[in-house]
């Protein structure tokens, strides 16, 4: 269902031990993942992407070739004369990608944005919902 990805996981890991140990963080763009809580029922499958502090015309959300991508901003913006002690919050790019399996319609994905919570809706193709039969009696 979640795409593994070997080098954001190590980069996550770095991150942490670096912030444990107080040394500085690395240098260039970063693109984080953020945590996501998948379940499903009669409906589909709801993908709630969590993006506190992420305005919604900052989120792009794109689905073809049986994944679904969600991409977001929230740009740090540093402010003069303000001395910066610490910062946990999560800043800059944000990413995550699901494969989604055929007997869901990626054509028909709903999306809702409501603080600072993404959730997706996929619902099931029509061909996987059980269909009643009716008997014929002779």
């Amino acid at each position: 269902m979640v795409r593994f990805d070997p080098f954001r996981e190590l980069e996550e890991l770095q991150e942490r031990l670096a912030r444990a140990f107080g040394t500085a963080p690395q240098q260039g763009p970063r693109v984080y993942a953020p945590p996501v809580d998948v379940m499903e029922d009669e409906a589909g499958l709801h993908l709630y992407i969590y993006l506190p502090g992420v305005e919604p015309e900052k989120v792009e959300v794109v689905a073809e070739e049986g994944v679904l991508s969600v991409k977001a901003e929230r740009p740090f913006e540093k402010k003069e004369g303000v001395a910066y002690h610490r910062l946990e919050g999560p800043y800059g790019s944000f990413a995550r990608s699901f494969n989604v399996p055929s007997t869901y319609d990626l054509s028909r994905v709903q999306a809702r944005f409501r603080h600072g919570v993404l959730h997706l809706l996929v619902p099931k193709a029509e061909e996987t919902k059980p269909k009643k039969i009716q008997v014929q009696v002779e």
